[in-house]
């Protein structure tokens, strides 16, 4: 039959300190609490009661990518010409090559 270990009785300074360092570490809450000789509901006890209220925390702000948006599309033009032909264009076409596919669609 296991022993039953003696409770140390640590000031709120001591409780600070090991919340503080807690919070500075890169240890997950049960592997700080092992090292720290504490259980783990103790340390969030702790992590509850000496939380820094939000009013007293400056507000930070992280920029998300809207996800949803779509990608502008670059400006096109939409000929429907007879006999059911539509011609799209893009912006930025040369006129001359424009003129010679005018050209070439009347012909058909």
């Amino acid at each position: 039959m296991a022993r039953p270990t003696a409770r140390r009785h640590l000031t709120e300074g001591q409780r600070q300190s090991i919340v503080d360092s807690y919070r500075r570490g890169l240890l997950s809450q049960r592997e700080f609490a092992a090292q720290a000789g504490i259980g783990v509901s103790t340390l969030q006890l702790w992590l509850r009661k000496f939380a820094t209220p939000a009013v007293n925390r400056p507000a930070t702000f992280v920029e998300v990518p809207n996800l949803l948006a779509q990608a502008p599309r670059p400006a096109s033009y939409r000929l429907h010409l007879e006999k059911g032909i539509d011609l799209e264009v893009g912006s930025g076409f040369r006129t001359e090559e424009l003129a010679s596919l005018l050209q070439l669609l009347r012909s058909l």
